[in-house]
């Protein structure tokens, strides 16, 4: 692949993604242990948490994506954003229950929800349309760059002070901040608006093909288990609880090393077919994970769900700028997340819950059956001229 130069906008965008999931990670990473040994609770409500904080932000990014179109800025909401939810981190300090991490985990996501649309607006906008999967290829780059040091240096934490959760907070925070302070030098830009036109109260400003990528997309998300329930199978083995965050870190070292390629994929043979390639390999690092026996298997499985993300995460933001007017992108992006979002809360909620009371096997089979469902979906989408010559 040629080498990819990015516009400054998606360069310094890309700077705070790094810097805040350094942060979010570090304490991501951490919840299986920090679950099982101080609040002594399991899959379902692990899954529970995840999924309401998911589930709680939906109606936030969507208006925050229609009041960014409307008021015509993006930059705010970024600063709101991102300021909020890394200012709520270190309370997770004083917090000794499963209610009290919804609250946090809840706000937390309600800053995710008011940056996400807005900032992939901004990154849309800034690259040309050529460029568009490679854009938000990188950016996911540099954001799971620090995804990837994030729960390495959890990890070190732990090892050191195998109590240590409090430090991994405190830290978590300082580093947060150095994400806030990068926003200052984002320029904001704007996109070209139909004035006494069109109007983002419904769904009926977008076309048809859009609101079928919404219905697979959700199906595709509610197949989706969500990654600190899956790395509860490092416990199956009868692993450390220090030694989570080093699984955690395989599967951001994966998702990081191919995003750029995932992205220059699409630009070349179309985001459809990329997407399904993604879920494909989704569904094999479920099989993996499922019947690892050892240590090795298991590092494989989180490797191979790594591959997964890379595939989807950014080329689905730019299959959803290829289905929308450019004059409604944010509030595009907003119903994109918001409906990725719902179906990641069932996936939270559902798959936490039958991992914890039926098993893991039952929790798979779940996601595979929504996960091919959306697949189907998702084929009805008509192919542009790059994904016939492709699929």
């Amino acid at each position: 692949m040629t080498s990819y130069r990015p516009p400054r906008n998606v360069f310094l965008i890309g700077l705070t993604s790094f810097s805040n999931d350094f942060s979010n990670e570090m304490v991501l990473a951490i919840f299986p242990a920090f679950f099982t040994s101080v609040l002594k609770a399991g899959a379902s409500s692990l899954g529970l948490v995840e999924g309401l904080a998911d589930g709680a932000a939906n109606i936030i990014k969507i208006y925050a994506g229609r009041f960014s179109d409307k008021i015509q800025k993006r930059k705010p909401f970024m600063i709101l954003g991102y300021g909020l939810s890394v200012a709520i981190r270190p309370v997770y300090i004083f917090i000794s229950s499963v209610g009290g991490v919804v609250g946090i985990r809840v706000t937390d996501r309600i800053g995710k929800g008011l940056r996400e649309a807005p900032r992939d607006a901004i990154l849309s906008l800034s690259t040309s349309k050529e460029e568009m999967g490679r854009a938000f290829g990188y950016h996911r780059m540099l954001d799971t760059l620090g995804a990837i040091l994030g729960p390495l240096v959890a990890y070190l934490i732990l090892r050191a002070y195998p109590e240590g959760f409090n430090i991994v907070f405190v830290v978590a925070f300082i580093v947060g901040l150095f994400a806030v302070a990068s926003l200052i030098l984002v320029k904001d830009i704007l996109g070209s608006v139909r004035k006494g036109s069109l109007s983002l109260d419904s769904l009926a400003v977008f076309p048809s093909d859009f609101k079928r990528y919404l219905v697979a997309l959700f199906l595709l998300s509610a197949g989706s288990i969500p990654i600190a329930v899956l790395l509860l199978k490092t416990q199956h083995l009868g692993l450390t609880l220090a030694s989570i965050p080093l699984f955690y870190m395989l599967y951001n070292l994966s998702f990081a090393g191919f995003s750029v390629s995932a992205g220059g994929m699409s630009d070349r043979i179309g985001p459809r077919t990329v997407m399904r390639l993604g879920y494909v390999i989704l569904l094999a690092g479920y099989f993996v994970i499922f019947f690892a026996e050892n240590t090795i298997i298991l590092a494989l499985g989180f490797l191979v769900l790594g591959l997964f993300p890379a595939l989807t995460d950014g080329v689905a933001r730019a299959l959803a700028a290829e289905l929308s007017p450019e004059s409604h992108r944010a509030g595009a992006y907003g119903f994109v997340n918001a409906t990725a979002g719902f179906g990641l809360m069932f996936a939270g909620i559902g798959g936490g819950y039958i991992w914890e009371h039926f098993g893991s096997g039952y929790a798979l089979i779940t996601g595979v059956v929504f996960v091919v469902a959306g697949i189907i979906v998702l084929s009805t989408i008509i192919a542009n001229g790059k994904e016939k010559s492709a699929v």
